[in-house]
């Protein structure tokens, strides 16, 4: 017997020195399930490609679900990541303040949650974002100084009263403009929730209520688009600056129209960075509750 196991330690021992693995088990792949708000906004696509990018490269297995901009479809999609024992969960939610029943749910079976671009008023690991107030704070500025002679005059908004990254944009730019413009008055603040065609309809009905109205802030590039549609068919003289950086958005400003510049987000850094906070943290790690993205100005001069 002592010679048996004499010759197995021998063995052990070549093998060891030969380089040879003899107890380590293959690693369990990390999985994470994405719940996107919806593919139809280029926004959300460049996160996906970035997400996907650096999945490739951590080795890890994503699942990712379009949301379609509709709560019960995303909490089934939430259900679906616990039932397959999913290591971590993303969410873009499709309602900041519906999405903790969602969270609490994962959280109950230990999996953590991180959010993206959206916050949730549920309890999640960490939260990676565009700085939205500062990027409002930007727009204001930029109205100010570069599209308002004189700084004043009076200024509209198309908002996405839903989402709480769009109202941190709105209130940005409203309290920017209080604060050092007092001679810029924000005259309306309409919500398209989400939907380019609504923020047309709304702008339309802006249009007629504020004859003097001078600018409109999209704070997203598709309520952007539709508030220009409605400029233009009504054939008035508004400016438009809009928030994302969005392809559309930039050929417009490009083109030396009415849309004049954008706030510019870096949907490639916030998908990259939420998929590093998550290996950060199934690694043992501590991870930032916030992680702020910084934005832009881009117009027809640094384009």
């Amino acid at each position: 017997m002592q010679r048996l196991f004499n010759a197995g330690s021998v063995l052990l021992v070549i093998l060891m020195v030969l380089g040879i693995a003899v107890s380590a088990a293959p690693k369990k792949q990390v999985v994470v399930g994405v719940s996107l708000l919806t593919r139809e906004h280029v926004f959300y696509n460049n996160i996906e490609s970035a997400l996907v990018k650096k999945a490739k490269e951590l080795g890890v297995k994503l699942i990712v679900q379009d949301a379609s901009k509709d709560s019960n479809k995303q909490l089934s999609q939430v259900q679906d990541f616990i039932t397959q024992k999913v290591n971590a969960i993303i969410l873009c939610p499709t309602n900041s303040a519906g999405s903790k029943s969602m969270v609490e749910l994962a959280n109950k079976a230990k999996i953590p949650v991180f959010t993206m671009d959206i916050s949730s008023d549920g309890k999640t690991v960490a939260h990676v974002a565009t700085d939205n107030y500062k990027g409002g704070e930007l727009a204001a500025e930029y109205v100010a100084k570069k599209m308002l002679p004189g700084a004043k005059g009076e200024v509209a908004i198309v908002t996405y009263s839903e989402v709480e990254s769009c109202v941190n944009r709105e209130k940005g730019f409203k309290d920017f403009l209080t604060k050092n413009y007092p001679n810029i008055k924000v005259v309306d603040v309409q919500n398209c929730s989400g939907d380019q065609a609504k923020a047309a309809d709304v702008t339309q009905n802006m249009l007629l209520k504020h004859p003097n109205l001078q600018v409109i802030f999209g704070v997203g590039d598709p309520f952007a688009m539709g508030a220009l549609s409605a400029i233009k068919a009504a054939n008035k003289n508004v400016q438009v600056i809009g928030f994302d950086g969005n392809p559309e958005g930039i050929n417009e400003i490009k083109s030396g129209g009415l849309w004049k510049a954008d706030v510019a987000q870096d949907p490639a850094a916030i998908g990259a960075k939420t998929l590093e906070a998550v290996m950060t943290k199934l690694k043992g790690k501590n991870v930032p509750k916030l992680i702020p993205i910084a934005p832009k100005i881009i117009d027809k001069s640094n384009l």
